[in-house]
C-alpha cells in the first residue's frame, strides 16, 4: 500500500466513526467515495495547516448538504424527514468541530465557501441563469465548490486528475449540451 492509499484509508476510518451514532440506524448516510477522499487530500495537504481537518471538515459539509438536500423528499411532519433534518444538523457540527483547529483565514474562507455553494444550489433550485454557460458554472459551484475553496486555503490546484475524472463522472448526468459545455471548460481550466 502506497502513502497515498494510506492516508486515504486513515481518512476513511476517521470519517466512518462519525456515522456510527444512533441516527445511523435511522438514517442512510451518504457513502464515502475513496476518490473524493483521494482527491481532498491531494488538495489539502500543506505543510503548514492542519490538512487532516480540512479534510474531514469539508467532507462533513458535503455530507451535512447532501442530508439536507434529501428533506425535501421527505413527507412534511415525518419521522424520516426529522431525522434527516437532525443528521444533516450533526454533520454539520462536525464541519464546525473540524473549523474551530484550523486559523481563522480558513475559518472565514470555508464559511464563505458554504454560504457560496449554498446559493449556487438555490439559483439552481429557483432556475434562477440565464444561459448554459451560467447554468453550467453554477452547477460547477454547487457541486465542487467546497472543493474549489479548500484549494484557495491550500494553494493547491483544485483540477487534479482525479477531481476531472469525478467530475466527469458526475456530469454525466447534465443535459447534453451542459455536459459538451462543462467537458470544454475543464479542458481550459486544466490547461491554465
Amino acid at each position: 500500500m502506497n502513502h497515498q492509499e494510506l492516508l486515504v484509508e486513515e481518512m476513511i476510518t476517521a470519517l466512518t466513526t462519525k456515522q456510527t451514532t444512533q441516527l445511523a440506524r435511522h438514517v442512510d448516510f451518504p457513502s464515502i467515495n475513496r476518490e473524493q477522499i483521494s482527491w481532498l487530500i491531494d488538495v489539502a495537504q500543506n505543510e503548514t495547516l492542519a490538512w487532516q481537518s480540512l479534510v474531514k471538515g469539508v467532507h462533513y459539509a458535503q455530507v451535512a448538504l447532501l442530508l439536507h438536500e434529501r428533506v425535501g423528499e421527505t413527507k412534511r411532519g415525518s419521522k424520516e424527514r426529522q431525522l434527516l433534518v437532525l443528521a444533516g444538523d450533526l454533520f454539520s457540527s462536525y464541519f464546525f468541530e473540524e473549523l474551530a483547529s484550523l486559523p481563522q483565514t480558513a475559518l472565514v474562507t470555508l464559511g464563505r465557501t458554504v454560504q457560496h455553494v449554498n446559493e449556487a444550489k438555490c439559483a439552481l433550485h429557483e432556475e434562477n441563469y440565464d444561459s448554459t454557460e451560467e447554468y453550467v458554472l453554477l452547477w460547477l459551484k454547487a457541486e465542487f465548490g467546497l472543493v474549489q475553496g479548500l484549494a484557495a486555503i491550500s494553494g493547491r490546484d483544485w483540477l487534479t486528475e482525479d477531481g476531472q475524472r469525478l467530475i466527469r463522472q458526475r456530469a454525466q448526468s447534465l443535459q447534453s449540451s451542459a455536459q459538451q459545455l462543462l467537458l470544454s471548460h475543464l479542458e481550459q481550466m486544466a490547461v491554465a
